[in-house]
């Protein structure tokens, strides 16, 4: 009976903090939600991508997914499956690939620490993870965007007006035209202008689509995103065009460091497991 009444205590505490905890990622989920965000109904479970507790961080973070695979900070590779489980009950996959990433093409292609350009996970056209080698029609132009050790991330803007926006280990994000007078002449960097620089800090991931929330910067200690200034009226008449600005999110960057696994143009995922999509 005496065992019994010590066990007690522990329990009760055991119980107040397991609730407190419960509560306070339920008090994230409101304001994200009310942020503009859609909770989806599957939770996410990765060991080796997620915190090992409230104090110690995962031993690897996402860079970037496009929720069929991802790159980690380290420059891995993993495969994932949000929608269900993996037959080890958690929703990535560690890919077989030697070689770190180091930069990366939309989510087409990879760079490798030994400079060569490989074709990402999920390209239909393309082994996964094959050697793209000058019979690519496009490897002059994966070479003038990706060549430079500095360069770590290329989002095409208008390939057809040559306009790609490149992230670079300065923490800006240039505009780059490269151009050619036709099919037979080499592509050719003709401008570098910054597009997004110094005022939001360093830049340390970002995304472009156009006037749209999927326009993202992060940077080590905020969150940024195109967001609607007037979305009463865009939403409530037919001939209101909705009007983006770029503004620092507060909700997301609040909880940026602490409560956010990933977030990027299409997906926010918490480090308790909580998957939401973009409205």
């Amino acid at each position: 009976m005496k065992s019994i009444k010590k066990k007690l205590p522990s329990i009760f505490v055991l119980g107040v903090v397991t609730l407190l905890l419960t509560g306070c990622d339920g008090n994230v989920t409101r304001d994200i939600r009310h942020a503009g965000f859609n909770l989806a109904s599957n939770e996410f479970t990765c060991n080796a991508l997620m915190p090992v507790s409230d104090k110690i961080d995962s031993p690897d973070k996402i860079l970037f997914t496009n929720s069929s695979f991802a790159i980690t900070e380290n420059g891995s590779l993993y495969e994932l499956s949000l929608s269900q489980p993996y037959a080890s009950e958690e929703n990535c996959k560690k890919i077989d690939f030697s070689i770190k990433i180091t930069a990366y093409m939309d989510d087409k292609i990879l760079k490798g620490e030994d400079n060569k350009f490989y074709y990402a996970p999920g390209n239909s056209s393309s082994t996964a993870l094959t050697e793209v080698t000058a019979n690519d029609s496009s490897y002059q132009l994966y070479t003038i965007l990706l060549g430079n050790e500095k360069v770590k991330k290329v989002i095409t803007v208008d390939a057809n007006a040559g306009r790609y926006y490149v992230l670079e280990d300065d923490g800006i994000v240039y505009e780059y035209k490269v151009v050619r007078q036709d099919y037979n002449t080499p592509y050719t960097l003709t401008s570098k202008t910054p597009v997004y620089g110094e005022k939001y800090g360093e830049i340390i991931d970002f995304n472009y689509a156009g006037e749209s929330t999927s326009t993202y910067i992060k940077t080590k200690t905020a969150i940024y995103r195109m967001q609607t200034t007037n979305a009463k009226e865009c939403t409530m008449y037919a001939d209101v065009k909705c009007q983006y600005k770029m503004k620092k999110d507060e909700t997301l960057t609040k909880y940026y460091q602490n409560k956010i696994l990933y977030y990027g143009p299409n997906l926010l995922i918490t480090t308790y497991g909580k998957e939401f999509t973009i409205n």
